[in-house]
């Protein structure tokens, strides 16, 4: 029951993920002028809190360790997101675009993973 909860959890992560890349390219492709990157910044906010969620159902429902540093990996993905949007340097800023495809895949795989556990499969693949 809980890897049910884990993996619809994730799956909710994932779609919180696709929302903010879309967030993302409307705030660039706003030409009316509208500051728009403000709900990209909540829903950023959102998305780590929901990993910290994750991690803490991950270890309730008793995931591989796999799984687990998987969801280790998220984590750091995340703050190294937060500190890419804050640099002042735009060459180093321009990675937050790369780490958020990063954590979009990290994101699907996941998902797919913890739906294979809830399911009874307990072999991960690489």
């Amino acid at each position: 029951m809980l890897r049910r909860i884990y993996a619809g959890w994730l799956s909710l992560v994932a779609v919180l993920i696709v929302v903010q890349l879309y967030l993302a390219g409307y705030a660039v492709f706003a030409f009316n002028g509208l500051k728009s990157f403000d709900a990209h910044l909540v829903l950023g906010d959102v998305i780590g809190i929901a990993i910290l969620i994750s991690l803490g159902l991950a270890f309730a429902a008793r995931v591989p360790r796999r799984m687990l540093t998987f969801n280790g990996v998220l984590l750091v993905l995340m703050i190294i997101q937060f500190l890419l949007a804050h640099t002042p340097w735009q060459v180093i800023s321009a990675l937050h675009i790369v780490n958020g495809v990063a954590i979009m895949g990290v994101s699907g795989f996941m998902t797919g993973q913890a739906w294979m556990l809830a399911r009874g499969g307990e072999k991960m693949s690489a």
